[in-house]
């Protein structure tokens, strides 16, 4: 099982996939939670593009409605590493480019609302125990072979013989265009495993006359645009489908655009430097990074969220440990200064008090329970919990998203106090092995915790008691029932998520630190292309993308 639900904990640290969330419906979902509130940042001239590229966007009129052709050109921080056409392979940043060209049975957007997608509509049983599916007729993959339920069983029962979905318990085939995924218990994260890659459809038939490894190479979807070539490192090129089945609200032919290509590009400094030389109309950005910072000094629209926050946790569970004393857990918190932290996000910041991010559904704007920043008050705790003179540990940075600046800077906060801490920068598989499916002891852990519209989805992955990753964190009894409430409710609960978030911040055994996320920077004559409006915001609506040039 371990090793079968390994991907999920790269993909949540990195706020990509994973499976879960959920309502009980028959229609997509409402919430009455509120909306993902956003960061906007521009200059005052937002309507037009960058300087240094301005004469190619300021001569054109714009249009009243949307226009066909052109290509958009999107930039993206990472390369898949391997499959980008196989959905039980494809964890992590692999799951980003081929959204062009695979597509889920429900589509999730950032309040939790589910729309039928591949599925014309769902209905979740009394019981909560299974889900049924009525499918759209008439649906094509890319290599002419038709969409039906026998290929949708065929592609969850992949997921299912990989291990990726620990709530499904089998799939069966009702007629030709219905099927019913059983689930092996309730938890209120279930549905969004139908609206992200563990229910992505690719061509059962081109599967079976190529081949896996083929396959893994060469995505054969049902998604608005097909595959051209992949480059590791380098591209991801896709052309219109122009037999796509959905239309827009006026009837008209969808997808807009002629072609979509992403771009490979890490060094934030060559992003930046594509942006602004016109290579490309969309860069994906940190929220609060300089990057986004610069380009919207510029005039390129940026708009992030700030759906992560990065804590502090440590080895709670041994009782030889000085994190597993409330004391000292209480003095680390009052150590680090988070308004001065929230400053080194280039205005996109907050300080982080809380578990949840300022957008993200749990988020109490009147949050009182936290401790200010008082260097001699942390002292005297520190001698209270028998360290008059400190202690020295391990600062543990999780590598997914890491600001190794705010690192160093804990360091500095804690040292002032007499924590002396060792930082340690593990690569992605070191820090799995040892951090999330292993122990260690006397260290204190840096970590994003990704929002999910459920929010309850990240600690399912990362802090279920029954997988137990992050197995020297201890779960209080007190924690687990308030947790175990959350997850049992029937729809996502703001009040029960803040309820056990809450208690992780009253006895500090998680210390918020600094927000994070991410958001995109493009520009001005990109529209509708659905930016933070999705369930994740590397996802976007390229179905109805247009260029207005």
């Amino acid at each position: 099982m371990k090793k079968g639900l390994l991907s999920l904990i790269v993909l949540l640290s990195v706020t990509l996939f994973l499976i879960g969330c959920g309502t009980s419906a028959t229609t997509p979902a409402t919430s009455s939670s509120p909306a993902m509130s956003t960061t906007v940042k521009t200059t005052a001239a937002t309507s037009t593009a960058p300087t240094t590229t301005a004469a190619k966007t300021t001569t054109t009129t714009p249009a009243a409605g949307p226009k066909y052709g052109g290509t958009l050109t999107v930039i993206y921080d990472s390369s898949p590493a391997g499959s980008v056409g196989y959905p039980p392979e494809l964890t992590s940043d692999a799951t980003t480019a081929p959204q062009l060209v695979i597509e889920p049975l429900l589509k999730e957007n950032n309040k939790g609302e589910f729309t039928p997608w591949l599925a014309e509509s769902y209905k979740l049983a009394d019981d909560r125990m299974s889900i049924t599916f009525t499918l759209r007729k008439g649906i094509q993959f890319h290599d002419g072979s038709n969409f039906d339920a026998t290929v949708a069983k065929w592609n969850m029962d992949n997921q299912i013989a990989a291990k990726k979905t620990s709530t499904w318990a089998s799939v069966d085939l009702i007629d030709q265009y219905t099927v019913r995924v059983n689930f092996t218990k309730w938890q209120n994260t279930n549905l969004s495993g139908f609206s992200g890659a563990t229910s992505w459809m690719i061509s059962k038939a081109a599967f079976d006359k190529n081949g896996l490894d083929w396959v893994r190479q060469n995505p054969i979807g049902t998604g608005p645009f097909k595959f051209v070539s992949f480059l590791k490192d380098t591209s991801f090129k896709t052309t219109r489908n122009t037999n796509y089945w959905r239309k827009d609200a006026q009837g008209n032919q969808l997808p807009y655009l002629n072609a979509v290509t992403f771009l490979f590009i890490t060094d934030p400094v060559t992003q930046e430097s594509a942006m602004k030389a016109g290579e490309a109309d969309m860069l994906t950005v940190k929220h609060g990074s300089k990057v986004a910072s610069d380009l919207a000094a510029v005039g390129f629209t940026v708009k992030s969220a700030a759906i992560d926050t990065s804590v502090l946790f440590g080895d709670t569970i041994n009782a030889d440990s000085p994190w597993s004393n409330l004391k000292v857990r209480q003095a680390a918190e009052c150590a680090i200064d988070r308004d001065a932290i929230a400053k080194m996000g280039y205005g996109f910041w907050k300080p982080a008090y809380q578990i949840p991010g300022s957008a993200d559904v749990p988020y109490d704007p009147n949050f009182s329970l936290y401790r200010k920043y008082d260097v001699a008050a942390a002292k005297q705790l520190l001698t209270d919990a028998g360290y008059p003179s400190g202690f020295t540990t391990s600062l543990i940075a999780c590598p997914f998203n890491l600001n190794q600046d705010v690192v160093v800077a804990i360091q500095g906060y804690l040292a002032k106090v007499g924590i002396k801490a060792d930082i340690q920068y593990p690569d992605a598989g070191k820090f799995t092995s040892d951090i999330t499916l292993g122990k260690w002891k006397n260290g204190l852990v840096y970590e994003p915790i990704a929002g999910f519209p459920n929010y309850m989805t990240i600690f399912s992955a990362l802090f279920n008691p029954v997988t137990n990753f992050h197995p020297s964190w201890l779960r209080t009894p007190e924690w687990l029932a308030a947790y175990s409430a959350a997850m049992a409710a029937p729809a996502p609960d703001a009040k029960l998520m803040r309820a056990f978030t809450d208690l992780m911040v009253k006895d500090d055994s998680m210390i918020p630190v600094n927000e994070g996320g991410r958001g995109w920077a493009y520009m001005s004559y990109v529209k509708d292309i659905g930016v933070l409006e999705t369930q994740l915001p590397p996802y976007l609506n390229f179905e109805n993308g247009w260029l207005d040039k």
